[in-house]
């Protein structure tokens, strides 16, 4: 039996999360209940105050961003998983 990787997606967390960012306002609004200024001073006070540190894969912004995912807008933890998959390919250098 051939076993086909489960998190393949070529759109990484941080490459879906740019996309939200960049695009229009609203949309991040809708995403995270802010604008995209806010969470970014929001994860630059976690890093600097409270010493939320990032781990080897996962950077402070995408670990704030799938919080307010999951907690705004009620997503499962597969859509999630889904949305903010990363390389299999980044997972082997790792």
């Amino acid at each position: 039996m051939h076993k086909e990787p489960y998190m393949v997606s070529y759109n990484t967390g941080m490459c879906w999360l740019n996309r939200v960012l960049r695009g229009h306002w609203k949309r991040c609004v809708n995403m995270f209940r802010m604008d995209t200024t806010t969470l970014l001073s929001i994860c630059n006070d976690l890093e600097t105050y409270y010493d939320l540190k990032p781990s080897r894969m996962i950077r402070v912004i995408e670990n704030v961003a799938m919080f307010l995912y999951i907690i705004t807008l009620g997503r499962q933890i597969g859509k999630c998983k889904r949305d903010f998959s990363i390389q299999v390919k980044l997972l082997a250098d790792a």
